[in-house]
């Protein structure tokens, strides 16, 4: 088998997330299928960094892929292209060794929540980012990203049901930054926000609930004091709701 690492990038409107299903359309389901044309249907395996839910885009997801054919590095990213559908984009690809595994290998990630106050933003922004009603306190909001920062049990900020053997994360920055005319989604909104977060690994749907805690700190509907206690013991109640998936972003897995 020859193996490749391959950086993906992906709209994830319309796919039910990024891990294969049996029924319904994922990213990876989609990588599988290409593959497998280009390996006359003959074994391939494909791993992801991390999975993406539904609704949720990336900037550069990074993939491990098993193929029985050689072929070169521009070859197979133009070969994957021509078979998947316009919302999902291979957009490197490299040759590994056996040693490398997109999981365990990665030494952090980048997650963006991409948010504006305005309603008059364009037509397609709201497939590609969240529109949270005017008045939110951005500078206190900052000041709660500083809280999430360090290596704290993240209990209360994970999917319910989720089993893991640790809650506990480590986060390494983390900020929410003003854009007027610059940036990827200038196209999309006079003015947003980016919240951005660097960790050394993520719960499922975590950033999110994040995101919703920050929110309801902004409203005034929690204080600073409020969110430093659900990094220390567990809540009977969320902070926040969980905040929609199309403002989120994998932006990047550093190695």
């Amino acid at each position: 088998m020859n193996i490749y690492k391959i950086t993906v990038q992906y709209k994830g409107t319309h796919f039910f997330g990024f891990q294969v299903q049996a029924e319904d359309q994922t990213i990876q389901g989609e990588i599988n299928k290409a593959l497998s044309v280009l390996s006359h249907n003959e074994p391939i395996k494909t791993l992801g960094s991390g999975r993406t839910d539904a609704g949720v885009h990336a900037l550069a997801q990074v993939m491990r892929i098993e193929i029985p054919v050689n072929i070169s590095v521009m070859s197979l990213a133009r070969a994957m292209n021509s078979h998947l559908p316009p919302d999902i984009r291979v957009i490197d690809a490299e040759v590994v060794t056996e040693e490398f595994h997109p999981i365990f290998s990665a030494v952090s990630k980048e997650y963006n929540y991409v948010f504006c106050l305005e309603d008059q933003v364009s037509p397609f922004a709201g497939e590609l980012m969240t529109y949270f009603s005017p008045g939110l306190d951005i500078e206190l909001m900052k000041k709660g990203c500083q809280i999430f920062c360090g290596e704290h049990d993240f209990i209360n900020y994970q999917c319910t049901g989720t089993e893991v053997g640790s809650t506990v994360r480590k986060i390494i920055t983390c900020d929410i930054k003003k854009y007027n005319s610059s940036g990827h989604w200038q196209h999309l909104a006079h003015e947003y926000y980016v919240f951005s977060v660097v960790g050394t690994g993520f719960l499922k749907q975590m950033v999110r609930l994040m995101i919703g805690a920050l929110v309801s700190l902004g409203k005034g509907k929690i204080t600073l004091e409020d969110l430093e206690k659900s990094l220390k013991s567990p809540l009977k109640n969320r902070l926040g709701p969980t905040a929609p998936p199309q403002g989120l972003y994998l932006k990047e897995v550093h190695y």
